[in-house]
């Protein structure tokens, strides 16, 4: 079994350090793992390949705390991994995969909705102000583009990580008018924006959200300077947490340090907490909610259906 704990060493490895992929793709990146992880993994038969699938969804689950789409992406495949048992070994490795893309479908899905419901409340003209480099706020300005509804960009730099130089080259390709400022003007900048837009990496259940580092900041400016935020969170990153109990990552200082001894330390933080109170609407699939309706009121998605054969 040492190729199946090589396997599992390297792919946790790989979630734990990617600070590129925004949430949606890596719980993305972590569905098509367990295909390959399904389809090659040492097994004698149906129940221990059960076992194994469910170990290391379990330890991707784990690996990113402040991600939520990656535990509920991959929490919605396991519930449904009993159903292999009475599967010979290459019927459940095919199930496995499949039931693996349905997820990747429902989570590509539940994102094109979002925005479709968000781009009826953009406006010809209007400026949109973004952080970091959301998947469903990239998908927003390719839509704007595909549809033909001018908009202007302002995007901050989005230290540590610097992600807002990949959303700069993304909007060049659309041919979107764009702004690239430090994270520093922020509270500047703000001043010249229509609207506030940016991902999640999780919504909680009082309705504040886990964002990118900074976000905290430009909502706090955006407040001030009478301009509307937005985040984009579809059901899957929806969580049942509350705020005070969420994990919000680090990483390694090694991005932000120089060549400076003690008393001087370091510290990389990857992550906001954002309150409910700096945010003036959530978008999911369903609608956009300029209210927020405690996610313990609201009903539990089914479980993943078995695909018909």
């Amino acid at each position: 079994m040492s190729h199946n704990a090589d396997f599992k060493r390297r792919r946790l490895r790989a979630v734990q350090e990617d600070v590129n992929s925004s949430a949606r793709i890596l719980a993305r990146k972590a569905l098509e793992d367990l295909i390959d992880y399904a389809l090659a993994c040492d097994a004698a038969d149906a129940g221990e390949l059960i076992d194994e699938l469910d170990d290391l969804a379990l330890q991707l689950a784990q690996a990113r705390p402040s991600r939520v789409v990656v535990s509920n992406v991959l929490e919605r495949w396991r519930c449904v991994l009993p159903a292999l048992a009475d599967q010979t070994l290459p019927e459940a490795r095919q199930l496995a995969r499949q039931l693996a893309e349905q997820v990747i479908d429902e989570l590509e899905q539940a994102n094109r909705q979002l925005v479709n419901l968000c781009i009826n409340e953009i406006r010809p003209g209007m400026t949109l102000m973004t952080h970091s480099c959301s998947s469903s706020v990239m998908a927003l300005f390719a839509a704007c583009h595909a549809d033909q509804i001018p908009v202007q960009a302002i995007i901050t730099e989005s230290r540590p990580g610097m992600e807002g130089r990949r959303l700069a080259r993304f909007l060049q390709k659309l041919d979107i008018p764009t702004q690239f400022i430090t994270d520093a003007q922020m509270a500047l900048s703000v001043l010249e924006a229509d609207k506030v837009i940016i991902g999640a990496d999780s919504l909680l259940r009082d309705g504040s959200a886990v964002t990118k580092a900074g976000s905290h900041l430009l909502a706090l400016a955006a407040r001030d300077a009478g301009i509307p935020l937005w985040v984009l969170a579809d059901r899957f990153k929806h969580s049942r947490i509350p705020p005070e109990s969420i994990q919000l990552e680090e990483m390694p200082v090694d991005e932000i340090e120089f060549d400076i001894g003690a008393p001087v330390s370091f510290r990389n933080a990857y992550f906001d907490l954002l309150p409910s109170r700096l945010i003036a609407a959530w978008v999911d699939e369903r609608e956009v909610r300029v209210t927020f309706r405690s996610l313990s009121e609201q009903p539990q998605e089914p479980l993943l259906a078995l695909p018909s054969s």
